[in-house]
């Protein structure tokens, strides 16, 4: 049984990453699994090395996706990295449903959010359950995934590439 208040972002998360092309009523047995999260500001959802436990997809708020300090390996950066920050309709946790790997990154809320939980074990059976669900989910985040890494191709290109006179 999907919470009431999850309802009213039904927009949201009919257009967010994740989720976008499937039916109302693909979505509404989505929904049904998934829980609302409210999360104050500075609090960390995710831990870079630690395994995650689902989907979020941020519903209001800010929420930063950054390398801490202190990697899981014990090794010390420079400083925190930021690598985004989320906005409404975006998500994290994504990589830990695909590889069942620890998280890469860690996220915290820059600004009191609301989301969207799904929790791995029932992504996991919604999309193992129906192959049309899984098909476009699946599809979804690889195009998503992609998208990300020639993003970063392109960022990598602008501090590597070298202008050469002729």
């Amino acid at each position: 049984m999907s919470d009431p208040a999850l309802d009213r972002y039904g927009k949201t998360l009919a257009e967010s990453v994740v989720f976008g092309d499937l039916s109302p009523a693909e979505l509404g047995l989505i929904v049904g699994h998934c829980r609302l999260v409210d999360a104050p500001a500075g609090e960390e959802l995710l831990w870079e090395g630690r395994k995650g436990k689902g989907l979020y997809i941020v519903l209001e708020g800010r929420v930063e996706v950054f390398l801490p300090e202190r990697s899981a390996g014990g090794l010390k950066r420079p400083s925190r990295v930021r690598l985004n920050v989320l906005e409404a309709g975006r998500c994290f946790g994504e990589y830990g449903l695909i590889d069942d790997q620890p998280s890469s990154a860690s996220a915290e809320t820059v600004t009191a959010a609301r989301l969207c939980f799904l929790p791995t074990d029932d992504f996991r059976s919604i999309v193992n359950g129906n192959e049309r669900i899984g098909r476009v989910i699946y599809a979804n985040l690889l195009r998503f995934l992609v998208s990300r890494l020639r993003s970063k191709d392109r960022e990598l290109d602008l501090v590597l590439l070298v202008d050469e006179p002729r």
